[in-house]
């Protein structure tokens, strides 16, 4: 599923669990095809660097691989892949307590998804927007943004603050006068995150298609450059 064309919307409604509806996504303001060839010369150097950094021992590449194919088939997903899965995202993997807050999620999680799974709309901004009403809050945009990340694995990237600001920092730096969020909120920002990683990648394959990163490998740099940018003085 392509992030640039997300049309088709469904919102719950009180009648029917999902009732479909067709809008049009305004457009995300993610780099231009020049932004995105001078991101690739930016991050080319430092990349391999950077991106090595990313703690597996935190986030096991086998849990991960093991949530995600669970998450092909939305209704047959067990209350323990909800468990890891979360973990995982929280970076709880092998610590003997969590806190209060997360556990209750993972809980709450675990009640609410046979229920939810069959009704969960089929495109990621309808997704977002169930998942949002049924377990969302004032602090779960990150918990709910990544469940739909499972639900539509070749479109919607991770989010979370990391690689929003690592993205919003090349932006800036390929754009002057580019004002960025400081925290994700908004299904908007899943979308800029998107197009940014589509339009870098596409950007490096027309360049040298070879060793071009895969979504995965780029999203770890986004996330520990953001990292790095963050512990800078």
């Amino acid at each position: 599923m392509s992030a640039h064309r997300i049309v088709n919307i469904r919102r719950p409604s009180a009648s029917v669990a999902a009732q479909e509806v067709t809008t049009t996504v305004r457009p995300v303001l993610g780099p231009t095809p020049v932004e995105a060839s001078a991101i690739v010369q930016r991050i080319k150097p430092r990349f391999a660097d950077i991106a090595s950094t990313y703690d597996t021992r935190k986030y096991w590449p086998q849990v991960y691989e093991r949530v995600a194919e669970a998450f092909k088939t939305p209704t047959r997903v067990a209350p323990e892949i909800l468990d890891e899965a979360l973990r995982w995202k929280f970076g709880h993997l092998g610590k003997p307590r969590i806190p209060g807050s997360h556990r209750e999620l993972i809980h709450q999680l675990q009640r609410e998804w046979p229920r939810l799974a069959p009704d969960i709309p089929s495109s990621p901004a309808g997704a977002f927007a169930f998942l949002d009403a049924q377990l969302g809050g004032p602090s779960r945009f990150i918990t709910i943004a990544f469940l739909v990340h499972l639900l539509f694995q070749a479109g919607i990237p991770i989010i979370d603050q990391h690689n929003f600001r690592a993205v919003h920092r090349l932006l800036r730096e390929s754009r002057p006068g580019w004002r960025g969020r400081k925290k994700p909120s908004r299904f908007e920002d899943i979308e800029l995150v998107a197009w940014f990683m589509d339009a870098v990648i596409t950007a490096w394959q027309s360049e040298a298609e070879s060793n071009a990163p895969s979504s995965r490998e780029l999203d770890k740099f986004l996330m520990m450059y953001g990292k790095s940018i963050k512990a800078a003085p």
